[in-house]
């Protein structure tokens, strides 16, 4: 019987898997949104959406969410949840974790969920809803890759999609984006 010859492969054998904008997950620990970036700080209008892009590196699962509020609005919340992503846009809405006051200064966490989680695209939603007086939470000037527009926008960092006029429960698909600017900085609990 003949012997087959050996088939020599060069390179890597092994199919590349993207790894994310989270490219390691510590279980239990906090992953900033956007991850790089110097700090900074951004108003935020009631009733803005903004979905927040991260992509973790491996399977796992959100189990808390916090924003922290450098400037209080008296009297409102907010409300945060993950979108699913589809062609690089927030679609539909995976889960909704609940509100947390507004007029109290510092890291506003919600927890107490466990939503699992593939290595793919997501979107955090962060939305301020009523309140008296501006909204300040931290940001980080940073330019994020996946958040893209259909002109060239030169002029200032996008890390965040958004639309306008949620208010109550968030919608059940984002809907159509109203365009991209830099926004609030968020954490994500990953285990």
């Amino acid at each position: 019987m003949p012997i087959a010859p050996k088939v020599r492969i060069t390179g890597s054998s092994y199919p590349t898997l993207q790894p994310g904008t989270l490219p390691i997950v510590r279980p239990g620990s906090w992953h900033t949104l956007p991850p790089y970036g110097a700090v900074d700080t951004v108003q935020v209008p009631d009733g803005r959406l903004f979905a927040l892009p991260f992509w973790p590196g491996s399977r796992c699962a959100c189990v808390g969410a916090a924003v922290n509020i450098t400037l209080i609005a008296a009297g409102g919340n907010i409300r945060m949840g993950l979108y699913a992503a589809a062609n690089g846009l927030p679609i539909t809405l995976v889960a909704e974790y609940g509100t947390v006051v507004s007029g109290v200064l510092g890291l506003q966490i919600i927890s107490g969920f466990e939503t699992p989680m593939q290595p793919e695209l997501h979107f955090l939603g962060v939305v301020r809803q009523g309140g008296v007086l501006n909204l300040g939470l931290s940001a980080r000037d940073t330019w994020d890759p996946i958040i893209s527009e259909l002109t060239p926008v030169l002029t200032g960092s996008l890390n965040t999609y958004y639309r306008d006029g949620v208010g109550g429960a968030l919608p059940a698909e984002f809907g159509p984006v109203a365009g991209s600017i830099q926004g609030p900085s968020a954490a994500v609990q990953l285990t």
